[in-house]
């Protein structure tokens, strides 16, 4: 074989194998997007007493805002940073946090989600309202994730539905979602509600977009929307370092039959970016939020009845364990600009 012909081959053999790595990278991102793992997190606690707890300083427990502490049965409230120890020992820096009761040494579930259930949920659920809300999570979390909303509505005097979409092939991004959001805004309206609210987090929220191209709705609260496939995966690839055409791939695969069971799909993910154009809509994201794009907000923003809410610190969907009141006040706020129940 000629140095000629060698070079060629060696050429041809090193673009095949950048052209698999980098489909497996993209692979492994779209994988992440269409069925990630649930997050979990830890907390070791040093020490405690009635309102204060000692915490070895992570990047969760750095988070401003509200969130639990777990174990076996026990659920303790964490709240607002009291002190932070910024000088690093080789078991890590402290922080100090409010807490609701005392909490025992050693590790602890990090808890962002707060509530188990609706029971759960401060307020009283009304048997009857004439305001009802579709609660629609995102990819990974189920149902748990959207109760943060819930008590927000029930003050308001709503009554609100939680849809479960994790025995879909693509969960919320399926658009076997949109059908099951579509039949319950139908079901509510057959049941007397006068006003229908769709609040859908991350996939959840695009989801209800599609929805709302179906069917009439009265307002929809993104949290955390998902509101570009493409936007959200080259984010998610900029957050992990990996070069950017990692996100065009990632993109590609989720989107594209047959290319999509590389990412362990059966089937392509067929709505890419938001949909509803008309809908009054509250975004709700955060600036530390690498899947939702400054310019995708803006966009959607820029259009009639639509308006957003940023916040600063939190990651993908707690906006509102970063500030409750702020969060909730905001939804309220928003429930005041739509029109009037005729």
């Amino acid at each position: 074989m000629t140095a000629g012909r060698t070079t060629a081959l060696g050429t041809a053999l090193g673009t095949a194998v950048g052209t698999v790595g980098t489909l497996g990278l993209g692979a492994f991102v779209a994988r992440r997007l269409l069925f990630p793992a649930p997050y979990t997190a830890t907390a070791t606690v040093r020490s405690s007493t009635g309102t204060e707890v000692e915490l070895v300083a992570t990047r969760d427990t750095r988070l401003p805002g509200t969130y639990d502490l777990q174990r076996d049965d026990a659920r303790v409230q964490v709240g607002a940073i009291a002190a932070a120890n910024t000088e690093t020992r080789p078991s890590g820096d402290t922080i100090r946090r409010r807490v609701t009761g005392t909490v025992t040494t050693g590790d602890w579930a990090w808890d962002a989600l707060r509530y188990d259930g609706p029971a759960d949920v401060p307020g009283a659920e009304p048997e009857a309202a004439t305001t009802h809300v579709v609660h629609v999570h995102g990819q990974s979390l189920g149902p748990r994730q959207v109760l943060r909303g819930v008590g927000v509505w029930r003050g308001l005097g709503a009554t609100s539905e939680v849809l479960d979409t994790t025995d879909l092939p693509l969960r919320s991004l399926d658009p076997g979602a949109a059908d099951r959001i579509v039949a319950a805004v139908r079901a509510a309206r057959a049941r007397g509600a006068r006003r229908v609210v769709l609040q859908g987090w991350s996939a959840g929220a695009l989801a209800c977009s599609v929805a709302a191209g179906r069917v009439d709705v009265d307002g929809i609260v993104a949290v955390s929307p998902l509101l570009d496939v493409a936007s959200a995966l080259r984010g998610a690839v900029r957050g992990a370092r990996l070069p950017a055409f990692v996100g065009t791939v990632a993109a590609r695969i989720a989107t594209t039959p047959v290319l999509s069971r590389l990412a362990g799909a059966s089937a392509p993910v067929t709505t890419t970016a938001w949909q509803d154009a008309t809908t009054p809509t509250l975004v709700v994201h955060s600036e530390a939020d690498a899947l939702v794009a400054a310019d995708d907000v803006a966009a959607i923003t820029a259009r009639p009845h639509a308006t957003a809410v940023a916040f600063r610190t939190a990651p993908h969907t707690l906006e509102w364990n970063e500030d409750p009141e702020r969060w909730e006040d905001a939804v309220r706020r928003f429930v005041e600009t739509l029109p009037a129940i005729a």
